[in-house]
């Protein structure tokens, strides 16, 4: 198969004494060159988009990555500060007053972040 099928097929249409002109051999080896030209770059160009493409979903990949590297961090948080909660209620309990000023402010603050979940 030749790599310019398209002037090879305009070539064969030609009419038979307009083939042995030297200026119809001389455009025909034009447009042979052209096609090729044409062809790598239209390869230069379909590489490019499969790139393209390829780096925007690893973009999306990594964002969804991030993501859920995010919700397992507050997650692990969350669980975090319902721990010392707890502890801080047991500590009430047990003297039915907070040990330290700073504990029913700390429980308020905890509950207020964790509504604060958009």
């Amino acid at each position: 198969m030749s790599d310019t099928p398209r002037t090879e097929l305009m070539v064969e249409r030609a009419p038979i004494g307009l083939r042995t002109n030297v200026a119809f051999e001389q455009s025909c080896d034009l447009c042979r060159q052209l096609e090729r030209e044409l062809n790598e770059a239209n390869k230069t160009i379909s590489l490019q988009h499969e790139l393209m493409t390829t780096a925007e979903k690893r973009g999306v990949d990594k964002a969804k990555e991030e993501l859920n590297e995010a919700k397992d961090r507050i997650k692990r948080l969350e669980e975090a500060g319902d721990k010392m909660e707890k502890r801080l209620h047991l500590r009430k309990n047990i003297s039915d007053q907070f040990v330290y000023k700073g504990d029913a402010e700390s429980v308020e603050n905890w509950n207020k972040a964790k509504e604060a979940k958009p």
